[in-house]
């Protein structure tokens, strides 16, 4: 009777109540949102057991992690929460569906083919995007920086991120009197101070609009001092740029996206099928306008 008993008292138990077993694929090491994602769940009564793979921005690393260390152990995990555009892209055609994928900072994840419109494409995939929309971005900007500008896109031929940004910006720009110019940077560290020389003479008389770029992010402190040497104006989409003195920025917060990242679980957990959670967004991005360099 006692057993029966407990068969039944495990069998009512919430999904939540056992560990919850997470591959955590990271693309440049942890940021404020994989804390925010972790503090979130034990908030939420869920007890995560993480396991970090990180790919120090090394496709070949990745790729060669995922397979050796990650697949081997796939059904030991409950999901699998991936960061940034190529770490989810790279996840997803690992899973192939096998497991649910949480995505966070996911600049464009329909654009990316990450998720579909179909809503039955996505079953086992769902979450977060650091786009704050660039009407917005844009209208905030126009507060600090003079009109009739020339504006500047640093375009990374390996981030698919930066090719969507710039198909989607250059009319945006246009409605705030910014003739928009696409500027290819070569993403290779060892040029870095070349090609940060070349920027400086290309983009005089012009704003810079930064985007959502693991290549640029990693060599931001590079990047924004060269722009403020010269008092060139910036645009920032994301926070790891503002650290650096970016002019100005409408950033989602970090640790904002991790949370959101949590409660989607939180809500898998429930019942709620992933296909029937939208794609989540920062609700309240921060204007910061940075007193360095400003026109």
């Amino acid at each position: 009777m006692i057993r029966i008993l407990l068969c039944c008292c495990l069998w009512l138990m919430p999904a939540s109540a056992h560990a919850l077993k997470i591959a955590m694929v990271l693309w440049r090491g942890e940021t404020a949102a994989e804390q925010g994602f972790r503090d979130e769940l034990k908030k939420l009564g869920l007890k995560p057991v993480m396991t970090v793979f990180n790919a120090n921005q090394d496709r070949t690393a990745l790729a060669t992690m995922l397979r050796t260390k990650l697949e081997p152990h796939l059904a030991s995990y409950d999901y699998v929460y991936s960061f940034g555009t190529t770490a989810t892209l790279m996840s997803k055609s690992l899973l192939l569906g096998r497991k649910p994928l949480i995505f966070n900072a996911v600049y464009d994840p329909i654009g990316a083919g990450i998720v579909s419109v179909n809503k039955e494409d996505n079953k086992m995939v769902a979450g977060v995007s650091n786009m704050v929309f660039l009407p917005l971005q844009m209208s905030n900007a126009r507060k600090y920086l003079p009109k009739g500008s020339k504006m500047l896109l640093p375009v990374n031929p390996r981030e698919r991120n930066t090719q969507l940004i710039a198909e989607q910006l250059k009319s945006v720009a246009a409605d705030y009197q910014w003739a928009l110019e696409t500027w290819r940077i070569n993403p290779d560290k060892a040029l870095l101070k070349t090609e940060l020389l070349r920027l400086q003479q290309d983009a005089k008389e012009s704003v810079v609009f930064i985007p959502a770029d693991s290549y640029l992010i990693s060599v931001a402190p590079e990047l924004m001092r060269a722009l403020n040497e010269v008092r060139i104006a910036s645009i920032c989409s994301i926070e790891a740029f503002i650290l650096y003195h970016c002019t100005v920025g409408t950033v989602s917060d970090y640790r904002v996206q991790g949370m959101l990242a949590a409660r989607i679980i939180a809500m898998h957990q429930k019942g709620t099928a992933l296909q029937d959670i939208p794609v989540q967004y920062d609700p309240n991005p921060r204007l910061i306008a940075g007193n360095v360099n400003r026109p």
